[in-house]
């Protein structure tokens, strides 16, 4: 870990602004720690790797003019933490994967099968899972060695899910609907073969967010 001494706030910078905030800053990717003061709160550019860094803690530095200071004011209690206040993060983290796929190829040698492959990868119909090459596995594992690299950074507001928490969440519609068919079914063989239309009513609005559509409006 590096920690590196900014410099200190300057009579003509407490002259020109009579309180500022010391930001303190530890970089997740090099572990470089260094103090700044600045005007409000702010992001700053680790000095060792440049990465923009949001600060762990903000303190508010009162001016030491005589027109700022309170009477009967502790001089002690000029430094004051910044706290109490909720603010927008996007936290996120990174870790090394492998993606590994697997097929089943009938071959005269491990030299063919792996040409059929290839030649089956770039066409991009080595995930059709056919009769001829049926898909065994598709997975994604860890890479070996320490990769975990996290990222925290301050939005004024946060953004809408992007495409694979879209995806997620079709996915989960559907299993859902897949389910609520089952359970409808069952249902309805238990009371003789009669089923519900409740049962299958309240499954539409999972079937149209699984298909990524607009919800309907069901008319009783």
């Amino acid at each position: 870990m590096t920690l590196i001494e900014q410099p200190s706030v300057t009579a003509m910078q407490t002259e020109a602004s009579t309180v500022r905030y010391l930001n303190q800053y530890r970089c997740p990717y090099c572990q470089t720690e260094w103090e700044d003061s600045w005007d409000c709160g702010c992001n700053d550019r680790c000095p060792n790797c440049n990465k923009e860094i949001e600060p762990y803690e903000s303190a508010l530095i009162a001016g030491e003019s005589a027109e700022t200071e309170l009477p009967g004011e502790d001089p002690d209690s000029t430094i004051v933490t910044a706290a109490g206040v909720n603010r927008f993060f996007v936290v996120s983290y990174e870790i090394d994967y492998v993606h590994r796929v697997s097929v089943g190829i009938s071959a005269e040698s491990p030299e063919a099968a792996q040409q059929i492959a290839e030649q089956a990868f770039n066409d991009a119909t080595i995930w059709d899972d056919t009769a001829a090459m049926p898909l065994l596995s598709d997975d994604y594992h860890e890479a070996e060695g320490e990769s975990l690299v996290w990222e925290c950074v301050a939005v004024e507001q946060l953004p809408e899910p992007d495409h694979s928490v879209r995806q997620l969440k079709k996915e989960q519609a559907a299993m859902r609907v897949c389910r609520g068919l089952v359970e409808a079914y069952q249902q309805g063989e238990a009371n003789g073969g009669s089923i519900d239309w409740d049962d299958l009513d309240q499954l539409i609005p999972l079937a149209l967010q699984a298909l990524g559509k607009p919800a309907l409006d069901i008319q009783s």
